[in-house]
């Protein structure tokens, strides 16, 4: 698949090249709290798992010259335009829900604008996988709701989705605070915050 026929059908792709300033404000911003937080947990290895067309993976080497960083995803043409836009990177197809690595392969592990979009129980799955993978931090992000939507409303964007504003591709619709408990469930948050209208949430792997 080209460049122009995965921007059509990804999401992720098109929000993070879109030109509306305030959407490009919005989203600058977020990028610039996901590395702090990162930055400050001054890993030797990352993961970003559900890593997209690798926007995140680029600001974080950018921001850790040397850092080794690892990409994963379940889209292929995703993961062809990551690595083209990160050589040095390694990319490797997978799951968040499972993930192709052994135990404690990872100083730290971000996961973001991804877990919105499993169905069911399955971000529990996910999460367990990501304390499963990282020996110290999880670093997460999810539309905070009703934010999310609201900002969306207040562009005219997805009025026609039920609940109005939502995005349709979304199946979790989590306040801040009940994303905070469900991380909690399996590991030790530490940090609980945002990013208008995303929720940042930092949480340490449970000692055995």
């Amino acid at each position: 698949m080209d460049l122009e026929a995965h921007a059509r059908v990804s999401s992720n792709y098109r929000k993070h090249t879109a030109v509306n300033p305030i959407q490009r404000l919005l989203i600058d911003r977020f990028h610039r709290r996901i590395v702090a937080e990162i930055v400050a947990l001054a890993p030797r290895s990352f993961l970003d798992a559900g890593c997209g067309e690798g926007f995140v993976v680029h600001q974080v080497r950018q921001s850790i010259p040397g850092l080794a960083v690892t990409g994963c995803d379940v889209s292929t043409g995703a993961l062809t335009i990551a690595a083209a836009a990160n050589p040095g990177a390694r990319f490797v197809a997978g799951n968040v829900t499972d993930l192709p690595f052994p135990d404690d392969s990872f100083d730290d592990i971000g996961c973001f604008e991804v877990l919105e979009h499993l169905p069911g129980d399955l971000p529990r799955t996910a999460l367990a996988e990501l304390a499963r993978v990282a020996r110290r931090a999880v670093v997460l992000s999810v539309p905070h709701e009703p934010a999310f939507r609201l900002a969306n409303v207040a562009r005219g964007k997805n009025l026609d989705v039920h609940p109005r504003g939502s995005d349709p591709d979304h199946h979790q619709l989590w306040s801040r605070g009940e994303f905070g408990e469900l991380v909690g469930e399996r590991l030790q948050v530490r940090v609980l915050s945002g990013s208008f209208p995303w929720t940042i949430c930092v949480a340490g792997v449970a000692e055995p």
